[in-house]
């Protein structure tokens, strides 16, 4: 299994918005009324080539991830895999690949999860801790020099 993390680039748009919606309206709908219009034109807005990357998995598109880094500190804004995909280890790969990458450049990795997302337990299995909660949210940190 070869996992690689290519830049994205403004034809992958299409791609990122179908796996956003197929993968967080399912939970988003616990917290708010989903309105598919409403929902694209914020993810128009808060789209950013620049910070993502696509997950490819021998060859074939499978997920993207969407990650700043603000001063020593790596946000992991997104991160979604398709559900074929899910549960395979895929997702703890790509983990450690950002891990790596950003150990000289920063010291700690925060992301924000929704309260009922299945994948708080996989966040906390790679050294995430809750810090912070909203109604709706966790906000969770790791140190980046620590293992994944």
């Amino acid at each position: 299994m070869t996992i690689t993390l290519r830049p994205a680039c403004s034809a992958d748009y299409p791609f990122a918005l179908s796996l956003y919606v197929q993968t967080i309206k399912p939970l988003a709908i616990t917290w708010m009324e989903w309105v598919d219009t409403n929902q694209e034109a914020q993810f128009a807005r808060l789209w950013r080539p620049a910070d993502t990357r696509i997950i490819v998995l021998n060859g074939q598109e499978i997920g993207w991830v969407e990650f700043r880094q603000t001063c020593d500190e790596v946000f992991l804004k997104q991160l979604y895999i398709s559900p074929a995909y899910q549960r395979q280890g895929i997702g703890s790969q790509v983990l450690r690949l950002l891990l790596e990458e950003q150990r000289e450049a920063a010291k700690s990795m925060a992301l924000f999860v929704l309260k009922n997302n299945p994948a708080l337990s996989f966040y906390r299995r790679h050294g995430f801790d809750v810090v912070q909660e909203t109604p709706t949210r966790f906000v969770m940190r790791r140190e980046i020099d620590e293992a994944a």
